[in-house]
């Protein structure tokens, strides 16, 4: 299984540095790998919908929480540093927006929705700027302003977070265990949020619904995962890693008021399985 997990995890790499020559395989493949860092991973992802009879979602889904090169990757987020000093840093970053999104195969699974014409929200590829500051007592602030890049919602986020890195030893005989905290505020435009929960006219399938136009409005974000490091061998270098974390969602009234929503709460689980490069 751990031959197998690595293999996919390399492959993942690989895709990263198709524009190369196949002259020589071997030296390409140790090119190609040796940019790489920190821990690429295979996650098994579980996601409650905040839309209405929605069933829960469950996949497989690659996630790295590290790098390549210059560019940081942190599971949904990616960027580029191009000021650091130790205390203060900034970033051009990217983000891709899921967390809203609703298909057309939910669309149809839900004996509600599917009572409207809906069109599906779509997720959605944002770009912006990110400032932030290492504090004395561990904690790390980030501020950050994001716009949709990919004409999806066409609006703005703004957010504010702060996080942490502890470590922690249940047993004795174990290794430790490294716990990450974050916690969350987000402003969201007009646009983006009536993109994904308001109703237009065009949507209505009868006289007893009616549209809905969401207004601006925020959110709050928790974060927790939890991290394992270990080597299948008992001695060896850890280099493999097991974690399981969860992130939630708790969005304001504009929000909650749809019609198409049933709770201004999104939960997203998963555990993984990953190696570090």
């Amino acid at each position: 299984m751990k031959a197998k997990i690595r293999a996919t995890i390399s492959s993942l790499i690989l895709i990263l540095s198709a524009t190369k020559t196949l002259a020589d395989e071997q030296p390409l493949t140790e090119q190609i790998i040796e940019p790489a860092y920190g821990l690429w991973s295979i996650a098994a992802t579980a996601k409650r919908s905040q839309f209405k009879a929605v069933d829960n979602q469950f996949r497989a889904t690659p996630l790295i929480f590290g790098g390549y090169g210059p560019v940081f990757i942190e599971a949904n987020r990616f960027g580029y540093n191009f000021f650091r000093d130790g205390t203060y840093f900034s970033s051009l970053i990217g983000n891709l927006r899921s967390h809203s999104s609703l298909s057309k195969e939910e669309i149809n699974s839900s004996h509600i929705l599917e009572k409207y014409n809906l069109e599906e929200r779509k997720r959605s590829l944002e770009a912006g700027i990110q400032l932030g500051r290492r504090f004395g007592n561990g904690w790390i602030g980030r501020i950050a302003l994001l716009q949709d890049i990919s004409s999806t919602h066409k609006g703005q986020e703004a957010e504010v977070t702060a996080y942490r890195r502890d470590s922690f030893k249940p047993f004795s005989n174990l290794n430790s265990i490294r716990l990450l905290t974050t916690f969350g505020l987000q402003a969201q435009s007009q646009d983006l949020n009536d993109y994904y929960y308001g109703i237009d006219k065009k949507e209505l399938s009868s006289m007893n619904q009616k549209s809905y136009k969401a207004d601006s409005g925020w959110s709050a974000e928790l974060e927790l995962i939890a991290t394992y490091d270990f080597n299948w061998q008992q001695g060896g270098k850890k280099d493999w890693a097991a974690y399981a974390g969860l992130r939630h969602y708790q969005f304001s009234d504009t929000v909650s008021d749809s019609p198409i929503i049933e709770t201004g709460l999104v939960q997203q689980y998963f555990v993984g399985l990953g190696t570090y490069f």
